[in-house]
């Protein structure tokens, strides 16, 4: 459990929960301060939000060790670091009403119109609300991205509640992504449907299998079998190799996947098979007319996405491909840094778990955090 993982490492660590309007109960966490600082320094740090990728969790933040992971470090340079957990996931599968078991098809009835609105509104607000600020920061992994971009476009008053963003491989635009899953894009719907068929809502849950499969690979691996874990992770993970730690490989897989729903990979598909648009779920010509008032899905307004943003890109990412970020980065009206991550083949999950990230990546976050973007 992450809590566990945080203080392993010497951090103080907080458990908060938020109930979404549509009354999902998302679990959060959050370190208060640094391996210096104390409840009663005095000092006030200003808080940060930081939003997971698909199938993660807030863990992808603390993996460790202090000097790797940006929770730990952004909590030394003086923040007040918050973990969000979209709803679904380990940390965040309880609603208010409803029962949350893998076949319970009314808990697992979202999608990201519903995760970026709702849950992401929620824990800002809650965030803002325990710290007494007015505004945070915004560090969102991937499928974090394309959450915070509905947020503001559809809420656009949250612009006022965000300092400064800061977006890694952000998955908005999806055309030109070259992952073979993408291959199945033009099924997406009908895979899906199969699936809820089958009694399936929610997605790679987090499994005892794959704890289980994490020590047998990487803590108890035989002079026969080397280099088994890192070329298991890779392929799971899709990470680079010359990037890939892999003593820390059973850390990872004891908290990775960590469960959402089906929707958000069909609507990734659905994306990927539009030229560069980026628009509601597609349910088909009958149940748009009855959702949107049209029989196609409409798009987001990204120029309401105002925030002053950042954004990172891998020049290997096969799922969040330069070509898209480069037109994301054309239409938004306030982007004020962009970058290649000066590291050759860095991948998607690089941004999580690549030894070089901290200086690549986390350290320029940090360093514009403190100057100002």
């Amino acid at each position: 459990m992450k809590p566990e993982l945080i203080r392993y490492w010497g951090y103080p660590v907080e458990e908060h929960t938020v109930i979404t309007e549509d009354g999902y109960i998302l679990g959060m966490h959050r370190i208060p301060f640094g391996q210096n600082g104390s409840y009663n320094d005095g000092l006030t740090r200003p808080p940060v939000f930081l939003a997971h990728g698909l199938t993660s969790s807030s863990s992808q933040w603390v993996f460790g060790p202090p000097t790797k992971a940006l929770g730990y470090l952004l909590a030394d340079a003086g923040y007040d670091v918050w973990m969000g957990n979209t709803r679904g996931n380990t940390y965040s599968k309880a609603h208010v009403n409803l029962d949350t078991c893998s076949r319970c098809k009314e808990f697992w009835d979202f999608g990201f119109d519903e995760t970026g609105v709702y849950d992401y509104s929620a824990e800002i607000d809650l965030i803002l609300e325990v710290t007494g600020f007015e505004k945070l920061r915004f560090v969102g992994h991937s499928m974090g991205g394309t959450q915070y971009m509905i947020l503001l476009s559809e809420r656009p008053e949250y612009n006022d509640k965000i300092q400064e963003g800061y977006l890694l491989a952000p998955a908005v635009f999806m055309t030109y992504a070259p992952h073979p899953v993408f291959i199945f894009s033009s099924l997406g719907n009908t895979i899906e449907d199969l699936v809820h068929l089958l009694g399936m809502y929610e997605l790679v849950p987090e499994s005892e299998f794959v704890h289980w499969l994490s020590q047998i690979m990487c803590d108890q691996v035989t002079d026969t079998l080397p280099g088994l874990c890192d070329n298991f992770a890779f392929a799971f993970c899709g990470i680079n190799p010359a990037q890939f730690n892999e003593t820390m490989a059973s850390v990872y897989l004891d908290m990775v996947p960590a469960g959402t729903s089906t929707r958000p990979i069909v609507h990734y598909a659905q994306l990927h098979m539009t030229d560069l648009a980026f628009q509601k779920f597609d349910f088909g010509s009958k149940e748009n007319e009855a959702t949107y008032g049209s029989s196609t899905p409409p798009a987001y307004d990204l120029s309401n996405v105002k925030t002053p943003l950042a954004i990172w890109v891998g020049d290997k990412d096969y799922l969040v491909d330069i070509q898209d970020v480069d037109h994301l980065v054309s239409v938004l009206p306030n982007v004020k840094f962009y970058e290649t991550v000066d590291i050759p083949g860095f991948t998607h999950l690089d941004f999580a778990t690549a030894i070089d990230s901290d200086k690549a990546v986390y350290a320029k976050i940090s360093e514009k955090m403190n100057n100002g973007l």
